[in-house]
């Protein structure tokens, strides 16, 4: 095995590892809140405040659209979520979390927030580290293994930083450190095939 093979092998393995700890303690979470890990997923996700389709719920969050239609319908019954018709399409409705659903979506990011607290390293390892993971995960999206992504590297207004500049958002007309990177923006637009 190569030396890079190596390493890449250990890089799998260490997101591997911090993926399975996330999941545990999301799972703790979800059955504190007496919710699904998928459940959760869909509270987390319309935390923002956005508004969406099933489907785009099921696109974002890498499940089929039955799937989370089953998940919506149990969150809609708990009295977390509400569904409304879509202005711009009647046909299709919106999905977005009640105040109840709210206070569930802040409590759980409470909850998880001592997973986010300063790890080792300094906060310019950290920069580092998300934009060498938001890179891999333009890479898999690429390749068709993650569905959605809308971070800054995968994105219409994102220019890589240069010799002599720093990346820029053209949207923003702002640079771009590697701690100002997003991993979900709201007004990303995805590069044309």
């Amino acid at each position: 095995m190569s030396p890079r093979a190596g390493l890449d092998r250990k890089v799998l393995a260490a997101v591997e590892r911090l993926g399975r700890a996330l999941r545990a303690a999301r799972q703790d979470v979800a059955t504190r809140h007496e919710v699904s890990l998928l459940g959760l997923s869909v509270i987390e996700t319309l935390a923002d405040g956005r508004p969406r389709r099933v489907g785009d719920l099921a696109a974002e969050l890498d499940v089929s659209q039955p799937t989370v239609s089953d998940a919506v319908a149990v969150l809609d019954r708990r009295g977390l979520i509400r569904r409304d018709r879509d202005p711009a399409d009647l046909r299709s409705t919106l999905v977005a979390l009640t105040a109840r659903g709210g206070r569930v979506a802040a409590d759980t990011a409470t909850e998880l927030a001592p997973l986010l607290a300063a790890g080792s390293g300094t906060a310019t390892d950290r920069a580092t580290t998300l934009r060498v993971l938001l890179g891999e995960i333009a890479r898999l999206h690429a390749a068709g293994v993650i569905t959605v992504n809308r971070s800054c590297l995968d994105c219409l207004h994102y220019r890589p930083p240069g010799t002599r500049s720093r990346a820029r958002c053209l949207l923003l007309a702002t640079s771009l450190a590697d701690r100002d990177l997003r991993v979900d923006c709201p007004e990303h637009q995805p590069i044309p095939a």
